[in-house]
């Protein structure tokens, strides 16, 4: 059993430097993360706001990320993405840890709106980072490290901010950026991006090979539609996945009424616990599987877990509903995650990232939108039922659009040919 336990975590033996910085970097920024899990109750329970007002908030930041993804993007395949990531991260904390000195309203949804919008430019450059300094073999672990630093951070910093939310919100804001800041300047002293020229002929990727600079990513995506129809499937899959955010602190007020943001921590930590016991094992028990067939089992899990709290649960059911959710999400990014580092070119990863995080958003708040007209309309119960078929919709088109991709990326699937 020990032997078993220690071969999973070997196999993140031997990568790059650069995928261990970033491991750490995300450690040190999760465990400060406390405002983004908490902005749904932190605009219901401290400024005021309804389910739909919130919803209609979030369409209107949702709005303006949009072109800051499409910027950071174009930015990211144009210019040096360590100076982008250094430039933008300290003009996104700057708005941040402003927003601890300001009371509760209106302009603090202003300054952290201002905050994402910066740190949305900066995204798809640090996306395209994490694919530049590792070898296209070692992307999912490289991914899967990537994802349990986030995670481990996470979990510390739930629970914190479940405690700092009540009396110490403006506290919450300085360790939030100031944590983002430390790991930027982790990131821009020792991550170092790997040359092609030094990769070996057996370890290349033709499918990452940069392209002429005159091709669009638009015509990239007509080549490559399989690219095209998960970058639609981002879209449902951030619907549902929202709603953990979203919905859930909602429905935990509801039912516990002021015990709900600290009983929302509690379960925000144990979704940290989960991820760090279980990437490591997914990423090793899966490994056999592509991709896609990792998303068609994450998803199934994450949209079906929400109808074990349809009914009103008792508060133990939100662990048991959070356990499969967890699970699902680990599976899902183990395939999603480096699903697209492997089937587009090196030189449009900076556009075609922004074009997920734009559908993500775009999922994201129609998800909020939705859910929000939803409950208020009918219930919580109907909502998690929508939920629940969107996602089952969703696992219909990725196990089409995973024949597509076998005929579109063979390389890829050559031992499935052999």
């Amino acid at each position: 059993m020990f032997k078993k336990i220690l071969n999973m975590f070997s196999q993140y033996k031997g990568l790059s430097k650069s995928a261990y910085v970033i491991f750490y970097a995300r450690i040190i920024t999760n465990m400060g993360a406390f405002i983004w899990p908490l902005l749904t109750l932190i605009l219901s329970r401290k400024i005021g706001y309804s389910a739909l007002t919130i919803s209609y908030i979030s369409v209107g930041i949702g709005v303006l990320f949009i072109p800051a993804n499409i910027i950071g993007g174009k930015l990211a395949d144009k210019y040096n993405r360590k100076k982008l990531i250094i430039i933008f991260d300290l003009i996104s904390v700057t708005f941040f840890i402003s927003c601890a000195f300001v009371k509760p309203g209106n302009l603090m949804t202003i300054l952290f709106a201002a905050a994402g919008i910066f740190a949305n430019i900066e995204g798809p450059a640090f996306e395209a980072l994490i694919a530049d300094v590792s070898k296209p073999q070692e992307r999912e672990k490289v991914y899967s490290l990537s994802y349990l630093g986030h995670n481990l951070g996470f979990m510390v910093g739930a629970a914190i901010g479940g405690f700092l939310f009540e009396n110490y919100l403006s506290l919450a804001f300085i360790i939030d950026g100031l944590t983002t800041l430390t790991s930027t300047i982790l990131i821009i002293v020792f991550v170092k991006t790997i040359n092609i020229q030094d990769i070996k002929e057996e370890e290349k990727n033709e499918y990452e090979n940069d392209e002429d600079e005159k091709i669009t990513s638009f015509s990239i995506l007509k080549q490559r539609k399989s690219v095209l129809i998960q970058l639609i499937v981002f879209i449902f899959a951030a619907f549902i996945y929202e709603q953990w955010s979203f919905s859930v602190p909602l429905y935990m007020e509801t039912l516990f009424l002021e015990k709900g943001g600290k009983y929302f921590g509690f379960i925000s930590s144990f979704n940290g616990l989960v991820v760090i016991i279980f990437t490591p094992l997914m990423t090793w028990l899966l490994k056999s599987l592509h991709e896609l067939q990792k998303v068609i089992i994450g998803i199934f899990l994450y949209s079906f877990s929400f109808l074990i709290i349809r009914d009103s649960p008792a508060y133990p059911l939100f662990f048991v509903m959070m356990f499969a959710f967890t699970l699902g999400e680990v599976i899902n990014m183990l395939g999603a995650s480096p699903y697209l580092s492997r089937r587009i070119p090196a030189s449009h990863r900076g556009r075609i990232n922004s074009y997920r995080n734009i559908g993500a958003f775009i999922g994201a708040v129609g998800g909020r939108v939705l859910m929000g007209w939803l409950i208020d309309a009918y219930s919580y119960s109907v909502a998690f039922t929508v939920v629940t078929c969107v996602g089952a919709v969703i696992v219909v088109i990725v196990a089409y659009n995973y024949k597509l991709d076998k005929k579109i990326f063979p390389l890829l699937y050559k031992e499935d040919n052999e």
